[in-house]
């Protein structure tokens, strides 16, 4: 079939700095036949042309990923060929309407305005980054007209696409060129056909995801919870795949369908609820025969539930709600009362499935949670919790056996001053205890004489039902653990935060052994009951989550399924390198990312990025940080764990305790400056600084004890240290392991002289303050008072707040504009380009 090429040529009413698009892609030529009647006016009285043509045939534009020799995956019939950059005439043009797509890559790396001219002669549509900026109708005339596309171009690799119907008399199509408005005029721009590009915002907010993998008793299945948005719309749906060649033998969509559970027993079975009529119903699916079957329908108390080992009952939850609905004055019941769910509370309950009978588990004035149930299926533990605002840490915990055939309750411990979580060996001899290192006196403690357990690192114990004793696993092992299970043969499998990794590991018979993995991250992981098999899902700094097999026997590991592979693609990283530096005896562990297509004899603007707080920066590959996206915006990015961070040990953790920033802020101005020092392809005049909630605490302090940086960014930062103390939800809550028996009025020197608010007029450095105006953990206050002193203090400062968000950005438009005002702030002041930044936030004369 012939193909219709557009002529390329300088158009004569630009300037001559216009530059024009030299070559383009052409997608295999579509065939177009008018529909029945076209002859006939509709009731408009208008008469179908080759406008019609070009209006009523569609392709879905924003799945193409034009590309040289490119076969597109949902169209195996069309490819994408380069199209010659000079006039095309075929000597016999095709006696038939063709639909053609043209394809170029227009790259900014810098925010700019500027026009895609074009001189039409066919009907035409113009797509820019699969959204239609642009139409020209030609109303049956083959004559030149040109059209303009004004626009403005954020930093980028932008897909432009022209739809075009050619006529049979048709030589020559349309043309392009490009012309940069004035003031960007020395804005590189070039063009190209490769798809390859840096990962952008939407690459973080769209696409498939994993949720989480659970594999069969027998290891022959796996169900996956997915899920992918579209332009910021999101479906959910849990898959039954078989493992051996990933068939799809069942599948649950939407919201109806939940709380997909595998059934006790040697046989493979599948349960999950669907909302029907007013309540749920229960049904079972068991892969081998393909059978369904539903056990119960529309129980109104259910909701959730946990299979009995030997499939007779169902344990569940109810949940009352003790709140004054409509009030005008309430007093408060206590410090937690202001939180929505204070007056809520949670009791067990047990579903016979042979008789159909409710019984009530649980009663009282506490809420009590299930924590595990006994192999034998014959008790359960569970627990509740109460604040005591006369005993530090403030809350006291309670943990019960009950014997589910009498009801009776064995008290393991009560008022316990620190909470831990436990669940069964599987010989129901031991208990598994997760909590912190101070869970049982100074048994499990590893820190220095005059240091206080961080709480937030969290350690492994062996409980003896019989003899009441307990073993620390994990006293001196230096990870966190995050997640813990028990296997089949009396061994534990757990994750935990090893520096800014997350590594699976294996206890048994005294010793702790590393699982190798692939990935940086192992973000959840799945054991068959009745197998030596599990699966897991890891990501790294250069890919999104995988799932894997793992035989526990050989511990050799296979990729199982890559659910992001196309979506990445053409998305191109540049190196991520680890740095650490030593500072005052300690290890300040780090890594830094390079933008694609690093030279090491440029320049480079450089940003850094910490917590502060306790714990580490992982190693992640998207979330609200993604760290490779800024490399791709043509920055370093240094990251560093500071002094207080779990991952690192004890010892390392507890200096988190009433700190505050008296380490770690001396710690990131050191290892920044040798970071710059070592590395001379950054430019010491540019480097920025940014972080979130306790790191934007740290933001705000840094600019009080070093002028190094060009600009920084707090997002949701905490600039006084004892109003977030007395007003956040957590604030109390969370100084128990960051200020363990300090309080504003007897450590004035944390509370006053650490906070950034009473050391603002030593604020040298450009500062943007961003805050939802909906958070609950640090107010909103936070912000807006470090913003006013700044300000009397005719220092430079901007406070941008996103309505309605709480401590995170998670609305999808939001989520966009909060991301580009980041990038933006930085452009001004690291690549001291401040049109998108104004752009953004134009002046007004109030």
């Amino acid at each position: 079939m012939k193909q219709f090429f557009l002529i390329i040529g300088v158009i004569c009413s630009l300037s001559t700095s216009a530059q024009s698009i030299d070559e383009w892609l052409v997608l295999s030529p579509l065939p177009l036949v008018p529909p029945a009647f076209s002859e006939t006016k509709n009731v408009d009285n208008k008469s179908f042309s080759s406008a019609g043509l070009l209006q009523h045939s569609a392709v879905n534009v924003t799945s193409l990923v034009p590309a040289p020799d490119y076969t597109e995956q949902q169209w195996k019939g069309l490819t994408w060929r380069v199209a010659p950059g000079e006039a095309f005439h075929p000597d016999t043009l095709e006696k038939k309407n063709l639909l053609l797509f043209h394809a170029v890559y227009l790259t900014n790396n810098d925010w700019m305005k500027g026009t895609l001219l074009f001189t039409f002669r066919v009907d035409a549509e113009v797509y820019v980054d699969g959204v239609k900026r642009l139409t020209h109708n030609a109303d049956g005339g083959r004559k030149p007209v040109e059209k303009r596309l004004a626009t403005d171009w954020e930093p980028g690799k932008h897909a432009i696409i022209v739809k075009s119907v050619a006529t049979p008399g048709d030589r020559t199509l349309f043309s392009a060129t490009f012309q940069a408005d004035s003031a960007f005029k020395d804005s590189p721009v070039a063009f190209s056909l490769s798809p390859k590009r840096g990962k952008r915002v939407l690459d973080v907010l769209n696409g498939r995801r994993v949720n989480g993998v659970e594999l069969s008793p027998s290891g022959h299945y796996l169900l996956v919870d997915r899920s992918e948005t579209i332009e910021g719309k999101s479906s959910r749906g849990m898959h039954l795949y078989r493992i051996q060649g990933k068939q799809v033998l069942y599948s649950l969509y939407g919201q109806e369908a939940s709380h997909a559970r595998w059934l006790p027993g040697t046989e493979d079975r599948l349960s999950f609820l669907v909302k029907e009529g007013d309540g749920y119903s229960l049904y079972i699916y068991t892969p081998e025969n393909a059978r369904l079957e539903r056990l119960f329908r529309s129980e109104q108390q259910l909701s959730n539930y946990h299979w009995l080992p030997d499939g007779s009952s169902l344990l569940y939850t109810v949940s009352e709600n003790y709140s004054d609905r409509e009030w005008e004055l309430r007093k408060l019941a206590g410090i937690e009362d202001r939180q929505p769910y204070f007056r809520h509370r949670s009791f067990l309950c047990k579903l016979d499935l042979a008789t159909g009978l409710h019984t009530r588990l649980t009663w009282g004035n506490l809420t009590t949670s299930l924590m595990d149930v006994s192999g034998d299926g014959r008790r359960i533990l569970f627990a509740t919790s109460r604040p005591d605002y006369g005993e530090y840490p403030f809350r006291k915990q309670s943990i019960y056996l009950m014997n589910l055939d009498d009801h009776r309750v064995d008290t393991l411990w009560h008022d316990r001053l620190t909470s831990i979580s436990c669940s069964f060996s599987p010989d129901n001899a031991h208990l598994l205890v997760s909590g912190p290192a101070h869970a049982f006196g100074p048994l499990g403690m590893a820190i220095g004489k005059k240091q206080i357990v961080n709480g937030y690192d969290t350690q492994l114990y062996l409980y003896s039902l019989v003899t009441r004793e307990v073993t620390p696993i994990t006293r001196t092992f230096q990870p966190s653990v995050t997640h813990a299970r028990w296997h089949r043969d009396g061994s534990v499998y757990f994750t935990a935060e090893d520096t800014d990794y997350l590594r699976l590991f294996r206890y048994h018979e005294g010793s702790i052994d590393q699982v190798p993995c692939s990935g940086d991250l192992v973000q959840a992981f799945s054991l068959a009951r009745n197998a030596d098999k599990a699966v897991y899902m890891a990501s790294g700094v250069q890919h999104a989550p995988r799932i894997y097999t793992l035989d526990l026997e050989t511990l050799a590991s296979e990729t199982w399924d890559d659910p992001t592979g196309e979506q990445y693609r053409n998305v191109e990283f540049g190196e991520v390198q680890d740095w650490d530096y030593r500072y005052k005896g300690s290890t300040i562990d780090g890594r830094y990312y390079l933008p694609a297509g690093f030279d090491p004899a440029k320049k480079y603007p450089l940003i850094v990025y910490y917590y502060g707080g306790t714990s580490p920066v992982e190693r992640t590959f998207g979330g609200r940080w993604p760290f490779n996206l800024y490399a791709a915006n043509g920055y370093v990015v240094y990251i560093m764990q500071p002094s207080g961070s779990t991952g690192f040990g004890q010892e390392f953790s507890a200096r988190h305790q009433n700190n505050w920033g008296i380490t770690t802020a001396d710690e990131i101005i050191a290892s920044t400056k040798a970071f710059i020092a070592n590395h001379p392809f950054i430019d010491p005049r540019r480097i920025g600084c940014m972080g979130a909630s306790y790191g934007g605490f740290t933001t705000m302090l840094l600019q009080t004890k070093t002028d190094m940086f060009a600009c920084a960014i707090s997002h949701a930062g905490i600039s006084s240290i004892a109003s977030y103390w007395g007003e956040g939800y957590w604030g109390y809550s969370y100084s128990t392991n960051a200020t363990a028996h300090s309080y504003p009025w007897n450590r004035k020197d944390i509370y006053v002289e650490q906070s950034p608010l009473f050391r603002a007029d030593r604020v040298k450095t450009p500062i943007l303050l961003l805050h939802g105006t909906a958070d609950v953990n640090v107010p909103t206050g936070e912000s807006i008072q470090f913003y006013n002193a700044l300000k009397l203090l005719k220092k430079d400062v901007e406070l941008v707040l996103i309505k309605n968000a709480d401590h995170a950005v998670v609305d999808y438009r939001q989520r966009i504009l909060w991301h580009n005002t980041i990038l933006a702030y930085f452009a001004k002041y690291l690549k001291r380009q401040p049109a998108w930044w104004e752009n953004m936030y134009k002046e007004k004369n109030l």
